[in-house]
């Protein structure tokens, strides 16, 4: 099939900049961006992992943990309560090479946001006792790691690549190294590194460049330049024969995990390595999908990509698997690596993966925290803030030599690396001479030649008007432009899911979304895939607890049409390939036998099962063995045409589209659509269990799961605005149990409430993630919690926090074209107004606490809890 592929054009929109170095050496840059009400402040520290010495491995990362937990002027807890009552979010993540503090709010709080920044960054007080407590939370953080068997395979993979440099150390740390951290060591960290000249601050989003800049100055001036140390940074010198690690773990699935050393980010190989990595292992078209996953079946999921970070990196192909196919699994994989090294890509190919790289910045500026991320990264990697422009010419002169030459230079069989983990008990595993031999035998060109297959900015006008067009089927179109970006989302939502599914049809919806975009009248799955990574878009069935659907995000870049077409095709007109079914069944059984390493959701799904008896909402959202087994391909199909009643389907599209032609191209296609004889009837509610029910599962692991809740409402019951209210009072950083079970008395790593509400009334519950010696303790101190709210009332400080944070989030949520998309495309499904997101905010806000303690008192019944307990 051939495809002509659209120009990609990515450059800046008219955006005003400011990029400025104060006298301290603290290195800023200021962009404006007005699209919405929303503002991104980072600081990114150059100072990682990798810029610890050995005895204090993890001091890095508790610095992301401990920079927020109280300064002079704000005492433990205080930055997080008053950045959520700004409407925003505050968290940081720790690299190798840097450490970086992001904060998002409501724009009007701008000053308040540089402050909380300027003052954690300069003042924090690295409190002993907080400190005591925050290592124990870290501690948990590192066991659920331990549990994590892709954590370890990578954390494996990382120390057998890595034997002298740094990067070869997990970035959390040691059990050994997390034990011995005290006050002194991290201090001593901070005073090495935590310098103005070590950092750079980015701000973007709705504020004037000439106001950030004073109050910057205002905020940052005080503190002087220091000289920084020597990076502690031992050179990892070159690789000349196979690693390989078998590491033993009782989990249902083997992990494949290889490598080979690259260079480091700045170097020129590194655009046509992007560009092998997308190719192998990138996309749904990529060589190691297609061939291994796809048509043979011999992996669950398979990847390959370039690392490359400040120092030299790592190409990186990672694989799950049964344990009886990881001998031909691993032979195929070597097999396509070392064929890169032989045989040119096609054009096509390459076209597609550079069309791919390439909108990767085009999706970042749909959002502030987005286009601040790329900022900080560039100027503290490259000291370029306009580095975007050097990448994509580095991509755009890549040519199909040039992928062939650095194969040859980087994926040398005596440079690689291998871990395998897994329950290696009577698992017949190749040894590293096993692996030795088939290099050998497969670094070679092919003897048969490769048949290669034939395939083939917007402006700055915001329309927030919602056009709303009702056929006579029934069919509802919603279109919002925005010309922003050159970006458009598409959604097709019906009433589906568990609602309408039973015992022998348990996972049908998850089944069929699966199989969407796998074959139609006019593409096959593989013709489908290209036409799709053409547009540099996605597009992919979709199935919950109320609905179903189809999602698509594209480039438009004069293609809406193309895109729309592409879409149309996949929703009406799906073949369900014989052999894509078995393929999708076999994949989901297989996921299935997988969910009992994923302990969380096991402890999810058992308390859905415990809590309803009799409503669909019990079942598991992928279905049983025993369902998914007698669900035949024309089940499938027929229950399709069934969901396809045009009353319940409702397409929104929002982007830089044109809403005249969207409507006209769609109403060609949906109008035909027949009226079903018999709309769906969502079956009736559940009554509220009025005794307590337990359920503990035994399993062996270093944490344990909680998960305790309640019967809760409907999308469309008064009471969901107070729920989601507790819900706020409850979780966030700066929320009662955060504040309460994990900071102040560190009995857990994750804790948090949960508000689902559904087309019939949903659940209210709580999640714990703990030690199991804390399992008691830790319920106990969340049950106090809910009591609590049983019993006093919120204040109405705490209250206008809580409604700021809805607020400032609900806004933040909603930068991007795909999350607009479905904001309409559900509001309008569930019956609530597609606008309702402005009635939904008054709601919210008019919430009191005399509500709040109503609804605790109604729905936080003791004697009517479930409890799931997953763990030792």
């Amino acid at each position: 099939m051939t495809q002509t592929l659209p120009t990609v054009s990515t450059a800046p929109s008219t955006q005003e900049r400011l990029l400025f170095t104060l006298e301290n050496g603290l290195r800023v840059i200021i962009q404006e961006d007005h699209f919405a009400p929303v503002v991104a402040i980072q600081m990114w520290v150059k100072a990682g992992s990798a810029d610890e010495t050995p005895d204090v491995a993890g001091a890095a990362h508790v610095h992301e943990h401990m920079i927020f937990k109280g300064t002079q002027r704000r005492p433990v807890g205080a930055i997080a309560a008053e950045v959520e009552s700004s409407g925003g979010q505050i968290n940081a993540f720790t690299s190798s090479d840097h450490t970086v503090y992001h904060l998002i709010l409501a724009s009007r709080f701008f000053a308040t946001g540089l402050d909380i920044i300027a003052d954690a960054l300069q003042n924090t007080t690295f409190d002993p006792h907080e400190l005591s407590k925050e290592l124990n939370v870290v501690m948990e953080e590192w066991k659920r790691g331990e549990d994590s068997p892709t954590s370890r395979a990578a954390t494996e993979l990382f120390r057998q690549a890595y034997t002298t440099h740094p990067y070869g150390r997990p970035i959390i740390g040691f059990r050994e190294t997390i034990e011995a951290l005290n006050r002194e060591r991290v201090v001593n960290f901070y005073q090495r590194w935590y310098h103005p000249n070590n950092m750079t601050l980015v701000i973007v989003g709705d504020v004037a460049c000439e106001t950030a800049r004073e109050e910057v100055l205002r905020l940052f001036t005080a503190r002087p330049a220091t000289p920084l140390p020597v990076r502690p940074r031992t050179p990892e010198p070159p690789q000349s024969a196979l690693r390989m690690s078998v590491v033993d773990m009782n989990v249902e699935e083997f992990y494949l995990y290889l490598s080979f050393p690259l260079p480091p980010a700045n170097h020129k190989d590194v655009f046509a390595l992007d560009l092998l990595g997308y190719i192998l292992g990138g996309g749904e078209s990529s060589h190691l999908v297609q061939a291994i996953q796809v048509e043979k079946e011999l992996v669950n999921w398979i990847s390959a990509s370039a690392y490359t970070p400040q120092d030299p990196g790592l190409f990186i192909v990672t694989a799950a698997l049964e344990r009886d196919k990881i001998r031909p699994a691993l032979e195929d994989l070597l097999a396509l690596v070392f064929r890169c090294k032989h045989d040119l890509v096609s054009p096509a190919e390459l076209a597609r993966a550079r069309t791919n790289l390439e909108s990767d910045f085009i999706y970042r500026r749909e959002t502030v925290q987005g286009q601040s991320r790329q900022l900080g990264y560039f100027l503290t990697v490259f000291d370029d803030v306009d580095y975007e422009r050097q990448y994509l010419d580095g991509l755009a002169a890549v040519t199909r030599q040039d992928l062939l030459n650095v194969a040859q230079r980087y994926l040398r069989p005596e440079a690689m690396t291998v871990v395998l983990l897994g329950a290696t008990k009577d698992a017949a595993l190749p040894t590293a001479t096993d692996i030795q031999d088939l290099c050998h035998r497969l670094d070679r060109p092919p003897v048969v030649p490769v048949v290669v297959r034939s395939q083939g900015a917007g402006d700055q006008r915001n329309h927030s008007h919602v056009s709303l067009t009702r056929l006579d089927n029934g069919v509802r179109i919603l279109v919002k432009e925005h010309h922003a970006v050159p970006v458009m989302a598409v959604q097709a939502v019906m009433l589906g899911g568990l609602l309408f599914e039973n015992d022998s049809t348990n996972g049908i919806n998850n089944f069929l979304a699966g199989l969407l975009n796998r074959g139609s009248d006019r593409f096959s799955r593989l013709e489908l895939t290209e036409a799709i990574e053409s547009l540099a878009g996605s597009l992919r069935g979709f199935s919950g607890r109320n609905s179903v659907g189809l999602s698509g995000s594209f480039l438009t870049a004069n293609r809406a049409d193309n895109a729309i077409d592409l879409f149309l095709d996949t929703l009406l007109h799906p073949t369900f390939p014989l052999e894509e079914v078995e393929k999708r069944r076999r994949e989901i059984l297989l996921a299935i036998k997988n969910r009992e390493d994923e302990l969380a959701q096991i402890a999810f799904d058992l308390f859905y099962s415990t809590l309803f008896t009799s409503h669909p909402y019990r079942l598991p959202i992928m279905g049983t063995e025993e369902s998914l087994r007698a669900i035949e391909r024309e089940a499938l199909a027929t229950y399709y045409q069934g969901l396809m009643d045009p009353r319940q389907l409702i397409v929104s599209v929002v982007g830089d589209v044109d809403t005249e032609m969207i409507v006209t191209q769609l109403r060609r296609a949906l109008e035909p659509l027949p009226v079903g004889s018999h709309p769906k009837v969502t079956p009736p509610a559940e009554p509220r269990p009025d005794t307590g029910r337990q359920v503990r599962k035994e399993v062996d692991k270093q944490q344990a799961h909680i998960v305790l809740g309640f019967r809760g409402v409907s999308l469309s019951h008064p009471d969901r605005y107070a729920l989601k209210m507790v819900d706020a009072v409850l979780s966030r950083q700066g929320g009662r149990l955060f504040y309460e079970v994990r900071e102040q008395r560190a009995l857990a790593y994750s804790v948090t409430a949960f508000s689902m509400e559904g087309v019939a009334p949903g659940v209210f519950g709580i999640y714990l993630g703990t030690d199991p010696n804390k399992v008691d303790e830790a319920m106990t101190a969340a049950r106090a919690e809910l009591a609590r709210l049983r019993t006093d009332l919120v204040s109405v400080p705490e209250l206008d926090q809580a409604k700021k944070y809805i607020t400032g989030s609900y806004e933040i949520s909603l930068q991007s074209n795909n999350a607009q998309a479905e904001e309409l495309a559900f509001n309008e499904l569930y019956g609530l107004g597609y606008d309702n997101g402005r009635r939904y905010l008054s709601a919210i806000n008019a919430v009191t606490p005399e509500d709040l303690r109503r609804v605790a008192q109604t729905y936080f019944d003791p004697h009517a809890e479930t409890v799931i307990i997953v763990g030792r």
